[in-house]
């Protein structure tokens, strides 16, 4: 790669966990612990949220979550007792608009200029590889989350 994409996916790297550390912020009530290359948790997550976007630019945005972390977003976002589990409908709800939200804030951060139309939301159980392109593992408050940006087509 040359140093240009580098910085370019740096850039990108930033802005991703800038999205989610804003959306987390409002929405969710929690944080970003640490981020990195790599999550910390063991894969595959049981739950996964693909958004596909196109416009100015295509591509993909995948979300994957652990069962902790995505039980503790449903809650804190549907505003529910703390020991009172979201039944797997409303977390899977909660985690396909997690997914839109930090997916759009990405776009409207990283290509400021850019349209996008963004697919609606789609939670996918565990599959099969993983899609190329910018990555970060977040560890948050309560659980992991790792985060996928790839422009272009995705290889099948």
């Amino acid at each position: 790669m040359t140093e240009q994409l580098l910085q370019r996916d740096e850039v990108m790297a930033a802005e991703l966990v800038g999205a989610a550390r804003d959306v987390l912020n409002v929405m969710f009530f929690t944080d970003i612990l640490e981020e990195g290359d790599e999550c910390a948790c063991a894969k595959p997550f049981p739950i996964q949220v693909r958004v596909t976007f196109s416009g100015d630019q295509s591509g993909e945005f995948r979300m994957a979550v652990d069962e902790i972390a995505a039980g503790s977003l449903a809650g804190s976002f549907l505003g529910t007792d703390p020991v009172t589990v979201p039944s797997e409908l409303e977390t899977d709800q909660v985690m396909g608009e997690l997914g839109n939200m930090i997916c759009g804030a990405f776009l409207s951060r990283f290509e400021k200029e850019g349209l996008f139309a963004l697919s609606s939301p789609e939670v996918i159980r565990p599959e099969a590889g993983e899609i190329p392109g910018v990555h970060r593992g977040l560890e948050l408050m309560d659980g992991f989350m790792d985060l996928r940006v790839c422009w272009g087509s995705i290889p099948s």
